[in-house]
């Protein structure tokens, strides 16, 4: 059995179901994937709309102003980057559609269980965006909001999969219900996990076979040989490094 010092969670468990390898690079072999310049947006337009909120600001000039300073001094991006502008943009609208749910309880508010209660060996953690009095709403920053020619969202496209899932999950973890809010710098869809159905078993399976792997393996290059090594997962797109990382591990752990 390889030990590890590892806690479930919906990131994670989202990065094994949508490609083993990448989950394997960062959760036994230590690779640091940076973030990308869309990954700073999305934690730029949260934080400043969450700064926003709490200060009660609406001028648009100075959220932006607040989020481009964050996006380059505390997220370390590029003010170069179409994504600095946009991520002033979007934390507008994020301060523009949140208070419909009330006021904020709390902001990025983590908790931990045992995973006993699913079977799991390890604890499940969650932590949330957007906390009101009666539900948990979860901002997503994005470039592009994808609708069809009538009009309506691209159910192809959103809401994801792995949104859903990371949903279900807190509304199980916290016992309240979720939402999802999607803002790009020119549209916003709203939409909440009535109808769906499947997700967190689906995630809650992934964790299993996670642990599944861990008790058969002895070593971490047991659990490379599992799985083939494919890159066309769009997680890889945005660590450049991580490709060149991968090759290597999978070519020793076969010689």
């Amino acid at each position: 059995m390889l030990k590890i010092k590892y806690r479930h969670s919906a990131s994670k468990g989202n990065t094994f179901i949508d490609s083993p390898p990448f989950w394997i690079i960062n959760n036994l072999y230590e690779f640091d994937s940076k973030a990308n310049a869309r990954m700073k947006m999305g934690s730029t337009a949260e934080d400043a709309a969450n700064y926003a909120l709490q200060n009660q600001i609406t001028d648009e000039d100075v959220i932006n102003d607040y989020a481009k300073t964050q996006y380059v001094e505390k997220y370390k991006g590029n003010e170069e980057d179409t994504e600095c502008a946009w991520s002033g943009i979007i934390a507008n609208k994020f301060v523009q559609n949140l208070p419909e749910f009330g006021k904020i309880v709390s902001w990025q508010n983590e908790l931990q269980i045992p995973g006993k209660k699913y079977g799991l060996e390890y604890d499940i953690i969650g932590k949330t965006d957007f906390e009101f009095k009666d539900v948990i709403v979860d901002t997503k920053a994005t470039a592009y909001i994808r609708r069809l020619k009538a009009g309506h969202v691209d159910p192809k496209w959103y809401p994801k999969a792995a949104d859903l899932r990371q949903q279900f999950l807190y509304k199980e973890l916290f016992k309240k219900e979720t939402m999802l809010l999607y803002c790009s710098p020119k549209d916003v869809y709203t939409t909440d996990l009535e109808g769906r159905s499947g997700y967190l078993e689906e995630l809650l399976n992934g964790f299993r076979t996670i642990e599944h792997i861990l008790k058969i393996a002895k070593t971490k290059e047991d659990i490379v040989r599992m799985y083939p090594l494919t890159l066309d997962n769009f997680r890889w797109k945005g660590s450049p490094d991580a490709a060149e990382f991968a090759k290597d591990i999978w070519s020793k752990a076969f010689k």
